[in-house]
């Protein structure tokens, strides 16, 4: 025993010179039921704003889907597997950094579909060059009107139509200048020029294509020569008037062998479906259908919450392209039901839409809204970690978000998780009126578990949108609201609090992150019945997460001991995973930032981290919550697997230091082992009191299974 434990010192105290990367290896096998139903999709990592587009994946000759997020930049593969669309996020990795917007479509006739997606209020194109695996190379880093010498524009809020516009066998392009008002066609020149559709060359052929002008949702047609009955509106690009968002696609929906326009604008929830009355060399929009595409079949009409987008795809597996209407506005969608599905009854040609769902792909998922918050806590005391996910909120048509808190039970083993729904709203916290200056529910729960008043009962924080904090004391059955606004905290704007003991002492302490990309120390000076968290250290560890880049880093903390040493890791704005050390002994100074957790540990932006040994592998695992209101699994997957444990999987000892009894909760009657710091078994129990009275002063270890704990013994 005494040898065991030097073995475990000698890697306790090396831990601070390795330097390899802490690896994680992302996990979707874990199961996840709501309502008795397993969701198949389940760590897809939630929809908000999506973007549709087919590509073949694993080059087996089916199509798949590349589902884009807005909300947080965030690409989600899906593998056509027998007809159901698997998440499969291992391909991710051959794509490039995607913002704002991605199109797949085939330029050069190839059969594989390549990138067209945004770059510095224009567009880029990769090749996609895939061999044996799917692979991309930059093919034009910004498109360019080969007349002009100019950039093809295309406002970061919006989507262009790429197509092939006059059918003669390469992609053009048609999009909004910043005047706004006008769609402009740039003309492929590639079969023009070189007798194939291998190359990207385009020019600006008409500035007004489709004789119409569109304005906040109303358009004005017959504009000859870019001249607007009974108003006068030149293409001028001094216009005061600038071009707000607009998103376009552009196929030939009454089957007459030109391209009609699907039009969505950015403060309105229907789409448009503008007719072309003329051919597919001059395109003339005689028609405008505000109701899209509710005469199709007299289907109900795209009725988006804000700026809708469509896109055209086989998303039913008949072979046949249906069409999938989405928001485009990546911070006010309706979160739950923003991907609506109308299937194609007819053909691609002359395609039929029939309305079928609104949650396309996104019912198959955890999908918590705007904004996951994940945190572990044995609620039932089973000694499985049950999964608490809070958000900033539902989407509600008349206005304000709704936020809740969901509670996923652990009803799988300790080696096997599975997790399932058991409650959406955990103490009916969207209808406490915690804000109490406006007597109404508070926005953005982040939930964290711990014992406040040393009654070894953890007890319930939650932190807001508006920087305060409000306590749940656990009376051992329930939780209930103690103090809200719990010690006047304010840390300004996005409270993400942490229980913990900071600094050792035996009392828990409190971190919170915030806003600002920062974290504030509270450290508990009161007693362990009575605790005082007054005293704040703001800039905590001179942490400010992405402040190199934006304003705002939306830090949310978590301390955990690897090895008896505290690191911090932090989510971010950005969707990066900070990792801090150099804490011990140094909490008024600055932490260390290191560079150890692999760049593949990413999950869109603004992320929430839980952290725990959930598969009793004595590895760490996250949960990484995001922007778009899913969450991710990662297990750990280190070359320092054998040295790694987590502060989230220990113990309460009360009271910590003791001179007579201690008192640990051991409900399943393990067997309590306690160590001296030479390795030496002292006391091996199963009750609950524990008489230490007769050992001498000092530091002692505590074992429950896998659990460790320490107190020290005055």
């Amino acid at each position: 025993m005494k040898k065991q434990f030097y073995t475990l010192f000698i890697l306790i105290s090396s831990y601070s010179n390795l330097t390899s990367q802490i690896n994680f290896t992302r996990d979707t096998t874990v199961k996840i039921f709501e309502n008795s139903q397993e969701l198949i999709n389940a760590w897809n990592g939630g929809t908000n704003s999506a973007q549709f587009s087919e590509i073949d994946l694993n080059l087996d000759g089916v199509k798949d889907i590349i589902m884009f997020d807005r909300c947080g930049n965030k690409l989600s593969p899906y593998l056509n597997i027998n007809g159901i669309f698997i998440f499969s996020p291992q391909f991710r990795t051959p794509f490039p950094d995607i913002k704002n917007w991605i199109l797949l479509e085939d330029y050069n006739g190839d059969g594989k579909n390549d990138i067209f997606t945004y770059s510095n209020s224009g567009i880029k194109v990769y090749l996609n060059n895939s061999a044996s695996n799917l692979s991309f190379t930059l093919s034009s880093p910004l498109l360019i009107n080969s007349v002009s010498g100019q950039s093809i524009y295309v406002n970061a809020n919006d989507l262009p139509a790429i197509s092939d516009i006059d059918y003669d066998g390469d992609l053009d392009i048609l999009t909004f200048e910043i005047s706004g008002g006008f769609v402009h066609y740039y003309k492929n020149m590639s079969v023009e020029n070189y007798g194939n559709s291998d190359y990207l060359e385009y020019e600006n052929v008409n500035g007004c294509w489709g004789n119409f002008y569109e304005g906040l949702n109303t358009y004005i047609l017959n504009c000859n020569n870019c001249l607007c009955p009974p108003i006068n509106i030149t293409n001028n690009n001094n216009n005061n008037s600038k071009h707000a968002g607009s998103s376009l696609m552009a196929i030939d929906v009454d089957g007459d062998n030109d391209k009609d326009l699907i039009l969505g604008d950015v403060s309105f929830n229907n789409l448009n479906l503008l007719i072309n009355g003329g051919d597919n060399q001059n395109a003339n929009i005689i028609l405008v259908d505000s109701a899209f595409p509710q005469n199709n079949l007299n289907t109900i009409p795209g009725n988006i919450h804000i700026f809708p987008s469509a896109f055209y795809l086989d998303a039913t597996n008949d072979g046949i392209k249906d069409l999938v209407l989405t928001t485009n506005m990546k911070n006010n969608s309706e979160n739950k039901e923003s991907c609506w599905l109308y299937g194609n009854t007819n053909n691609n040609s002359s395609p039929e839409f029939n309305f079928i769902q609104k949650d396309f792909l996104q019912d198959e998922g955890v999908d918590l809204g705007e904004n996951a918050h994940p945190t572990f806590y044995d609620f039932n005391e089973d000694g499985l970690e049950d999964l608490f996910i809070g958000n900033y909120g539902y989407h509600l048509a008349s206005g304000t978000p709704i936020s809740k808190i969901a509670h996923y039970r652990n009803t799988g083993t300790s080696q096997n998780p599975q997790f399932n729904l058991i409650t959406d709203d955990f103490l009916n916290l969207s209808t406490l009126n915690l804000n109490t200056n406006l007597n109404t529910p508070v926005l953005n729960l982040y939930p964290t578990f711990g014992d406040i008043n040393g009654d070894v009962l953890k007890d319930f924080i939650v932190g807001d949108a508006d920087g305060k904090i409000h306590l749940f004391l656990n009376n051992g059955t329930t939780f209930n609201i103690t103090t809200v606004n719990y010690e006047n905290i304010d840390v300004g704007y996005y409270a993400t609090p942490q229980i913990i003991d900071v600094n050792r002492d035996g009392l828990n302490d409190l971190i919170i992150g915030n806003k600002k990309g920062s974290i504030s120390y509270f450290q508990n000076t009161g007693t362990q019945n009575i605790p005082d968290f007054s005293t704040e250290i703001t800039n905590w560890g001179g942490i400010d997460v992405d402040s190199s880049y934006i304003q705002d880093g939306f830090s949310s903390p978590k301390l955990i001991d690897i090895n008896g040493t505290y690191h911090l890791l932090s989510g971010s704005f950005s969707g990066k995973i900070y990792l801090y050390n150099n804490i011990e002994g140094n909490l008024n100074g600055n932490f260390n930032e290191l560079n150890s957790i692999k760049k593949s540990v990413w999950e869109g932006g603004k992320t929430s981290l839980a952290i725990e040994d959930i598969n009793n592998d004595n590895l760490v695992d996250l949960v990484i919550g995001n922007w778009c209101g899913g969450i991710a699994y990662f297990k750990g997957d280190s070359i320092m697997n054998t040295s790694i444990t987590t502060i989230s999987n220990t113990f309460s000892i009360y009271p910590n230091p003791a001179t007579h009894i201690i008192y640990i909760g051991n409900k399943k009657q393990e067997i309590i082992n306690i160590y001296n710091t030479i390795g030496e078994l002292v006391i091996s129990t199963k009750e609950e009191n524990i008489d230490v009275e007769n050992l001498p002063s000092g530091i002692y270890f505590v074992k429950i299974g896998n659990k460790k704990s320490k107190f020290i013994k005055q």
